[in-house]
């Protein structure tokens, strides 16, 4: 049996209120218009696009993404907290052009080549470190040829990882066209398949 690729934390299935504080109240009304609409924003998205987004927590940013895909679009957000995937399914029942699932993206049963673009905010520091290959070449498994992952990690010593692991790993699963913007504690990175 495959190890989760995301670390077991107690705040995913069972939040503090803390925690919750920051899912349900901040992230949503603070971060999303400051942080990950302009995020969106930055994708280029023509409306008609299918995008994944990977560890989709609560559904803020598939909120964005499926305003962004009304053209045909279809926002598909995984995550493998069966509490975040309610709060998300909630959040997102009165759109249409998403589907919120539960899994392992190593194991989940979907089409090779099925997305035109793979999202992730703030994820890929949470796989643990023996996993992230594995599951960022199943996410790479997932993209059309020259189909684009684009994310956002915290690179800071006390949270997240350095960029050289991400630019190191993005190298072995043959993602090219690399570009890494450093914004604080954070780096943007947008890459495309080869």
């Amino acid at each position: 049996m495959k190890k989760n690729p995301v670390k077991t934390k107690e705040d995913f299935e069972s939040p503090s209120w803390l925690f919750k504080l920051e899912m349900f109240f901040i992230k949503p009304l603070f971060t999303g218009p400051r942080f990950l609409r302009p995020f969106v924003s930055e994708l280029g998205l023509n409306g008609s696009e299918r995008v994944l987004e990977f560890g989709c927590g609560n559904g803020v940013l598939l909120s964005y993404l499926a305003q962004a895909l009304e053209r045909g679009g279809m926002a598909v957000g995984i995550d493998t907290s069966s509490y975040m995937v309610s709060h998300a399914r909630e959040r997102l029942g009165h759109f249409r052009n998403v589907k919120v699932m539960q899994g392992d993206i190593r194991i989940l049963e979907l089409e090779p080549g099925e997305f035109d673009l793979v999202v992730f905010v703030h994820v890929l520091h949470d796989v643990e470190p023996e996993c992230r290959l594995e599951t960022l070449e199943s996410l790479v498994r997932l993209l059309k040829p020259k189909g684009r992952m684009c994310f956002i990690e915290p690179v800071s010593v006390s949270h997240g990882m350095p960029i050289e692991e991400i630019q190191s790993l993005l190298d072995s699963v043959g993602m090219v066209d690399i570009d890494m913007v450093r914004e604080g504690r954070r780096v943007k990175v947008f890459s495309r398949k080869a």
